[in-house]
């Protein structure tokens, strides 16, 4: 009887060892789940607010750009007296490309339609002043040049630029409610 006993004894602590064995693989395989799912979580909040912070980059840079590339503040920023209108058209042709493309990198952060609205204004401003320089006699200043830039920017080319800004204020209020 000892030894049924005995043998009783060792498969009961066996069996009491092998449940133990079993429930710890368990648990530590629940716990490590639960680990990785909580970092996988942490790295798409992480990513997501990095995305968010360039997202807002690019709305305060192209709100920025649309400012700068107003006609009105372009003539005013640009503007040399001592220039001929030619040069002044070709300086300010220039100018308005290379704020452009500084920025156009930026435009994956934004909506197409949104960059849509930002070329065309860019188009539209390099049309004012083109048409602006055929009003000019070749001789004719930058000062006439710019004169006439602004005067014929009125409302239609500064309404591009409104429409371009009030794009990008209307994403970035659709953004902020996320």
């Amino acid at each position: 009887m000892y030894e049924n006993d005995n043998n009783l004894l060792f498969w009961l602590i066996f069996g009491t060892l092998l449940l133990f064995v079993v429930y710890t693989i368990i648990m530590v395989r629940f716990f490590l789940k639960r680990i990785s799912e909580s970092e996988k979580r942490s790295v798409i909040v992480q990513t997501g607010t990095e995305v968010n912070k360039l997202r807002f980059q690019a709305y305060e840079r192209f709100t920025l750009l649309l400012e700068r590339l107003s006609p009105e503040s372009l003539v005013v920023r640009e503007q040399n007296p001592k220039n001929k209108g030619f040069m002044f058209h070709a300086h300010l042709l220039r100018s308005i490309r290379n704020e452009f493309d500084h920025n156009s990198a930026m435009q994956i952060y934004v909506s197409s339609e949104t960059w849509q609205k930002i070329k065309t204004a860019k188009d539209k401003l390099l049309q004012l002043i083109n048409t602006s320089l055929s009003k000019t006699r070749p001789e004719s200043s930058a000062l006439e040049l710019g004169k006439i830039i602004i005067e014929d920017a009125g409302r239609e080319v500064n309404a591009y630029f409104n429409i371009a800004i009030d794009a990008l204020r209307t994403e970035l209020d659709e953004l902020n409610r996320i």
